[in-house]
C-alpha cells in the first residue's frame, strides 16, 4: 500500500533535481529579479486601493519559489499549472484569512471569509453594489500570484526573460494607469531593473555563446558590457521624463473614441462589484457614460463646452439614471425607438453649437422631440419616454445641430391632483430601491413626506428640506467610506457636498415614499453673452437634478442642490382672475432662465415633423450633405494596409532563394489562389504545360520559367545572368494574368458561402 502512494506521489510529483535549481542570471541577477517581481505587489500597496497588510509580498515571493521549483522540474507543462494554480488559491487564501481583522481563532476568521464572499456574489447576482473589498483583495492577490508564478516558471522551463517582464510589467501599467495615487516612482524602479536585469541576462547568453566557440574574453568584459547597459539605461529613463510629447495626441484621442463606448461599460461593472474600492479612474472633464459613481471628483475647468441659441435659458439632458446599486447610479433602459408619441407639453427649440463632443449624445431641454440630424430614442420598454437622445452618425454629435424640445408647463395645482397610478413597469423601474439600504435613510424619508397628502407638495417639500440648512453645497467631492452608502454618508455624517450627492439623495427618497423618481446629468443654463446672444455652457456647468414622474404629465424637473434656483413652476391656486388654468401664474418668474413661459411657441418650418418619426424637406438634403465620408475613407485606407501587409508576406517567404527559384515558388503559390494548384506528383514542365493549358496567357512565360528553373537546378554550368532576368521577366508576365483571375475567384468564393 505504502509503495504504491509513493509511486502515485512521484507520478504527480515528480522528483526535482537540485543540479537545475539555478536561477538564469546566476546570483547576482537573482536579487534584480526580486526587486522586479516585487514592485507590483509594493505598487498596490502604494495606491491603497484598501487596507491591507504584507499579504501581497507573501503572496509574490511564494510565487517565485513554486514557480521556480516546478519550472526546473521534469512535471509536464499541464500538471505544473494545475498544482501552481492549487497552491495559489491556497496561498491567497490562507493569507487573506490570517490578514483579516474579524474573528479571534483562524477557523473563526476562515467562516467570516466565506460569508463576505457568498454575501458578494448574492450582491453582485442581484444587481446592487457589492461594498464589501474582501473579494477585491482575493482578486488582487491572485493577479499577483499569476505575475510572479507563471514569470518564474517560464523564466525557469525556458529561460525568456522577456516573458518574465511582460507578465510583471503588464499588471503594473494597469495599476499606475488606473491608481488615484502617483505611482510612477515604482514604474520608474521596475524600469531601471528590467533593464539592468537584460543586461545581465544578455551577458550571461554571451558568455555560454562563447564558451561553445572556445572564445576566451577579458577579464574586464563582463564589467563593461553591464556598465555600458547601466548608462544607456539611465539615458533612456532620463529621455523618458523630459522629452515632450509628441504630435500622436490626435491619433489616439481619435482611437480612444472608439474604445470609449465599450471602456465605460467595463467600467461600470467593474465599480459595481467592486463598490468598496476606490477608483477605479481619475476623472477628467466631464463623461456622461451609462453609469456614474458617486462620490468621485471629476476636474472641471472653465473650458467651453458648448454655445447654445434657444429663447430662454434651461438645463441641457445629457443621460438620465435608473438603477441605484448602493454606490453608483446605471442606466439600464437602453430600448431604441425612431420616435416617442407627444405629450401635453410646449415646443421649445435649441441650437446648440458643440466644441467638446461627448460620444454620440445630443442635447436637449427636458423631453426632446426631434432633431435636424438623424437621430435616435434611448428609451424603456413602453417607449413612451426618453432617457437620452443619440445621433446616429457620430460626428453630427459634434457639430451644429437643433432640438425641438417638449417642456412641461404643468402648474404646482395640476401636478397635486394627479392620481399617483402607475404603471407597473414604472414602479419596477423607478421605485427600484438596493437591499443594502440603510434603515435610517427610510425614516428620515417617512419623517419628511409621511404627513404630506399629494406627491407633488411631498417632492417640493423634499427638495425644500435639501435645500436648507444643515444642508449645503460644496465643489470639493468627498469619498464615501468603504462599506457605506453614498446616500446615508451624505444625509447623516457630510451634508456638504456636489450635486450629485443631492440629487441621488432625493431619488432615493422619493422612491421609498413610492414616488418614481430618477437622475438626470447634463449641464446647468450657462452664462448669457449678449454678443453672440448665446448662452456660453462651460466644464464647470455640469451639473445633477432631479426628474420625477406624474402620469399623463410625464417627467417634471426638481432642484435640490442649493446653489441652482429651483425651477420656476406657477401656483394656480394663489393665482388672481385666471382659477386653475394650465399654464396660468400669478408669480413673476420672467426673470427666471428656467422659465418656460418664456418660450417662444413658433414652430421653424424648416423642422417640420412629417409624421413619421423622420424628416422631410430641406431636413432630408441636410441629412445627406451630412454624412460623414470619414468612416468609408477609413475602411478604405485599412483594406489597402492590410493589402500592402498581404503582398509584403507573399514575397517575404521567398526572401532566401534565388531569383529564379523565388519567381517559380510565387508563381506555384500565387496559382494555387488563383484555383490552379500545382500537384505534388507534378514535375517542372508537368506543371508548366498544365498551367499553360489551362491559362493560355501564361503558356510562354511559365514555359520559359521552367526551362530556367530545370537548367539552374540541374545543369552543371547553371544559370547566367541574362537567364535570371528572362525569369524575372516571366514570372512578371504569368503575376499578371493570374492576378486579374483573382477577383473572380474571390466573389464566386463569396457567393458560394451566401448560398
Amino acid at each position: 500500500m505504502s509503495g504504491r502512494l509513493r509511486s502515485i506521489s512521484k507520478a504527480l510529483f515528480p522528483p526535482i533535481d537540485g543540479k537545475k535549481l539555478r536561477f538564469r542570471g546566476g546570483w547576482f541577477a537573482l536579487p534584480i529579479y526580486l526587486v522586479v517581481v516585487s514592485m507590483y505587489p509594493l505598487s498596490l500597496q502604494h495606491a491603497d486601493w484598501v487596507e491591507t497588510s504584507e499579504q501581497f509580498w507573501w503572496i509574490a515571493i511564494t510565487g517565485v519559489l513554486v514557480g521556480t521549483l516546478l519550472g526546473n522540474g521534469p512535471m509536464r507543462f499541464p500538471r505544473a499549472v494545475l498544482a501552481g494554480s492549487t497552491i495559489g488559491m491556497l496561498m491567497i487564501t490562507l493569507s487573506t484569512t490570517f490578514a483579516a481583522t474579524g474573528g479571534s481563532s483562524f477557523a473563526d476568521k476562515l467562516t467570516h471569509l466565506a460569508i463576505l464572499v457568498n454575501n458578494w456574489i448574492t450582491q453582485v447576482l442581484a444587481g446592487e453594489a457589492a461594498s464589501d473589498p474582501t473579494v477585491f483583495v482575493l482578486f488582487l492577490g491572485a493577479s499577483v500570484w499569476c505575475a510572479t508564478f507563471v514569470s518564474s516558471f517560464i523564466l525557469a522551463r525556458s529561460g525568456r526573460i522577456w516573458d518574465a517582464v511582460i507578465f510583471n510589467g503588464a499588471c503594473l501599467v494597469i495599476n499606475v494607469s488606473v491608481a488615484l495615487t502617483n505611482l510612477y516612482p515604482d514604474l520608474i524602479v521596475f524600469t531601471l531593473a528590467v533593464l539592468v536585469l537584460l543586461v545581465r541576462i544578455h551577458i550571461v547568453n554571451l558568455q555560454e555563446r562563447w564558451t561553445k566557440q572556445n572564445i576566451v574574453p577579458s577579464g574586464e568584459m563582463d564589467w563593461r558590457l553591464l556598465r555600458g547597459g547601466l548608462t544607456w539605461t539611465t539615458v533612456l529613463v532620463i529621455m523618458a521624463l523630459v522629452t515632450p510629447r509628441v504630435g500622436a495626441a490626435e491619433v489616439l484621442n481619435g482611437a480612444w473614441s472608439t474604445f470609449e463606448g465599450p471602456y465605460h461599460s467595463v467600467e461600470a461593472e467593474w465599480q459595481r462589484f467592486f463598490a468598496g474600492v476606490s477608483g477605479p479612474s481619475r476623472l477628467r472633464g466631464v463623461s456622461f457614460s451609462d453609469s456614474i459613481r458617486l462620490g468621485q471628483a471629476p476636474n472641471l475647468g472653465d473650458r467651453v463646452v458648448m454655445t447654445v441659441e434657444a429663447p430662454s435659458g434651461h438645463f441641457w439632458r445629457a443621460v438620465t439614471y435608473d438603477f441605484y446599486t448602493g454606490a453608483s447610479w446605471r442606466n439600464t433602459e437602453t430600448d431604441k425607438a425612431d420616435k416617442l408619441p407627444t405629450t401635453d407639453r410646449e415646443t421649445f427649440q435649441a441650437r446648440f453649437d458643440i466644441i467638446v463632443p461627448h460620444s454620440n449624445i445630443l442635447f436637449a431641454a427636458n423631453e426632446p422631440q426631434k432633431a435636424d440630424v438623424p437621430y435616435q430614442f434611448y428609451t424603456g420598454a413602453d417607449k413612451s419616454y426618453s432617457t437620452s437622445l443619440h445621433a446616429l452618425n457620430r460626428s453630427q454629435a459634434a457639430g451644429t445641430y437643433t432640438v425641438t424640445s417638449l417642456i412641461s408647463v404643468a402648474d404646482k395645482q395640476t401636478l397635486r391632483k394627479v392620481a399617483p397610478t402607475y404603471s407597473d413597469y414604472i414602479k419596477s423601474k423607478y421605485l427600484q430601491l438596493p437591499s443594502t439600504l440603510p434603515q435610517r435613510v427610510k425614516t428620515l424619508a417617512h419623517q419628511v413626506m409621511d404627513n404630506i397628502p399629494n406627491a407633488y407638495d411631498r417632492a417640493e417639500t423634499l427638495e425644500t428640506f435639501l435645500r436648507s440648512p444643515p444642508y449645503s453645497y460644496s465643489t470639493q467631492v468627498k469619498a464615501t467610506p468603504p462599506g457605506r452608502d453614498p446616500v446615508d454618508y451624505f444625509l447623516f455624517d457630510l451634508k456638504q457636498d456636489f450635486c450629485e450627492y443631492f440629487a441621488s439623495a432625493m431619488v432615493v427618497m422619493l422612491r421609498e415614499e413610492g414616488i418614481p423618481a430618477r437622475l438626470v446629468e447634463g449641464f446647468t443654463t450657462g452664462t448669457f453673452d449678449s454678443a453672440s446672444n448665446a448662452f456660453v455652457v462651460r466644464e464647470q456647468d455640469a451639473h445633477a437634478w432631479v426628474e420625477a414622474y406624474f402620469p399623463q404629465y410625464g417627467w417634471i424637473e426638481f432642484e435640490p442642490t442649493p446653489s441652482q434656483p429651483p425651477f420656476a413652476r406657477p401656483d394656480a391656486s394663489i393665482a388672481t382672475g385666471t382659477g386653475s388654468d394650465v399654464g396660468s401664474t400669478g408669480d413673476d418668474t420672467s426673470s427666471d432662465p428656467n422659465n418656460p413661459d418664456r418660450v417662444n411657441r413658433g414652430e421653424d418650418a424648416l423642422n417640420q415633423d412629417d409624421g413619421s418619426g423622420g424628416f422631410s424637406g430641406d431636413s432630408v438634403v441636410a441629412a445627406v450633405r451630412a454624412i460623414d465620408p470619414r468612416p468609408a475613407l477609413v475602411l478604405l485606407g485599412l483594406l489597402l494596409v492590410l493589402l500592402a501587409l498581404a503582398v509584403v508576406r507573399f514575397n517575404w517567404r521567398f526572401r532566401r532563394y534565388g531569383p529564379i527559384e523565388s519567381a517559380w515558388g510565387k508563381t506555384r503559390l500565387l496559382a494555387s489562389y488563383a484555383g490552379y494548384p500545382a500537384h505534388p506528383s507534378q514535375t517542372t514542365y508537368e506543371f508548366a504545360s498544365s498551367l499553360g493549358a489551362a491559362i493560355p496567357e501564361t503558356h510562354d512565360p511559365v514555359q520559359s520559367l521552367a526551362r530556367a528553373r530545370v537548367l539552374e537546378q540541374y545543369s552543371a554550368t547553371g544559370a547566367d545572368e541574362d537567364l535570371r532576368d528572362a525569369a524575372e521577366t516571366a514570372w512578371h508576365q504569368v503575376a499578371s494574368a493570374l492576378l486579374a483571375l483573382l477577383p473572380g475567384r474571390i466573389l464566386r468564393f463569396i457567393t458560394h458561402l451566401w448560398r
